[in-house]
């Protein structure tokens, strides 16, 4: 098992499109749209974990920006806790195959992102019914920021936050 960064030139970087399309049950070619946009936002950042020449784990984030459109959402939303926007990066992506999980390999993949960070803080967004996740960043030090997020979809999120400095 190999921790590498994320390359959008990297042949890995379509296996990483593949996993996410299986885990999220997404069509490919929008979500790779999507992640070569991201990878040209300030501060982008990210980590793929590969075995055997497959990609198993991904994780990425940059640094939250007004004019982004999630940066707007969640500053929106987080009225009057305006204090989490600012000088944040946003923790956009992470998935593990779920036949590799529970060998902590999120852990590390959000370990390695987070160190080393400029910004005061990160912030992220879960689904409100994926305790699994949400016990992961509770772990790693991450506190529900706001509940009751509806992002343009029917399902409840939260918004997490934690203090990188």
């Amino acid at each position: 098992m190999e921790f590498i960064p994320m390359e959008i030139r990297s042949p890995y970087f379509p296996r990483m499109v593949r996993l996410y399309s299986r885990l999220f049950n997404v069509e490919r070619i929008p979500m790779e749209i999507q992640f070569r946009k991201h990878a040209k936002y300030p501060g982008h950042e990210g980590y793929l974990v590969v075995e055997n020449g497959a990609v198993i784990g991904y994780i990425y984030g940059y640094t939250s920006l007004k004019g982004q459109y999630y940066h707007d959402l969640l500053a929106r939303h987080l009225l009057p806790e305006t204090d989490w926007i600012r000088d944040a990066m946003e923790l956009v992506e992470l998935g593990v195959a779920p036949e590799h999980r529970g060998k902590g390999i999120a852990g590390k993949l959000m370990d390695t992102l987070l160190e080393g960070r400029r910004e005061e803080k990160a912030l992220l967004t879960v689904r409100k019914e994926n305790t699994g996740a949400i016990r992961l960043y509770e772990r790693k030090g991450w506190v529900v920021v706001k509940k009751g997020f509806f992002p343009h979809v029917p399902e409840e999120y939260f918004i997490m936050g934690k203090k990188l400095t």
